[in-house]
């Protein structure tokens, strides 16, 4: 029996587009990956935006720039995905918290090993206003997990939300929230402009990956059950 209604995303001839995008999106990284191994005219030409961009500085701005910084922190990020996943379970969306959990974990998993592959130092010690992490530049773990985090919560704004409103105010402040931990880092002096735009790269790829399975597996189980998806 077929469903007797669906999603609006699930009808909008757009999974064509999504692909393109998300291969876009991956070679844009390769070709930052590229040129951060290859090539120093970049690396010189990086380090420079990046020097301008770590001192605009501006009254608060230290304190907001940490206090966004730490809500990227890998810690607060795993916290945030317990909850989020468990919320979705007690309101009987499965599918949604198998693909927050699954996006997060696949996603921050391959930055990591990313990081171990590419091996580019971080900003010199003398110019940061935190402590330097151990651990490799690019690209940006903070970057990535926000990204990937607060982009699969806006595109459940937008399938969960009831009001127009309330997905817009959902889009605003994700995206506020990503970018916001992403340039902390640049601002704090711990990364690289370039590690961070890789990120947004790598995420997009990741993300529209994964929004793309989700809208399989939801859409052939709609099929299956002939029934309407309930709405939060």
């Amino acid at each position: 029996m077929q469903p007797k209604s669906a999603h609006p995303w699930s009808r909008d001839p757009t999974p064509g587009i999504a692909v393109a995008i998300a291969g876009i999106a991956l070679v844009g990284f390769l070709l930052m990956t590229a040129a951060v191994l290859f090539f120093p005219a970049f690396q010189t030409v990086d380090a420079r935006i990046t020097g301008v961009m770590r001192d605009a500085a501006a009254p608060g701005t230290d304190a907001l720039a940490r206090s966004l910084t730490f809500l990227g922190d890998s810690w607060v990020m795993a916290a945030l995905t317990v909850l989020g996943a468990t919320w979705l379970l007690v309101r009987g969306r499965r599918a949604e918290a198998v693909l927050l959990t699954a996006t997060m974990v696949i996603g921050t998993t391959a930055g990591n090993l990313l990081k171990q592959l590419v091996e580019r130092a971080r900003p010199g010690l003398e110019i940061a206003r935190i402590p330097v992490p151990d651990s490799y530049s690019f690209p940006s773990g903070h970057a990535l997990a926000a990204f990937l985090y607060f982009g699969i919560a806006a595109f459940l704004f937008f399938i969960m939300a009831r009001s127009a409103r309330l997905k817009l105010w959902g889009w605003f402040v994700c995206s506020a929230l990503a970018f916001g931990v992403a340039l902390s880092r640049v601002y704090l002096g711990v990364h690289y402009l370039g590690d961070i735009i890789a990120s947004w790269m790598l995420g997009s790829a990741f993300l529209l990956a994964a929004v793309l399975i989700y809208v399989w597996w939801v859409t052939r189980e709609q099929a299956g059950e002939g029934v309407r998806p309930g709405e939060a």
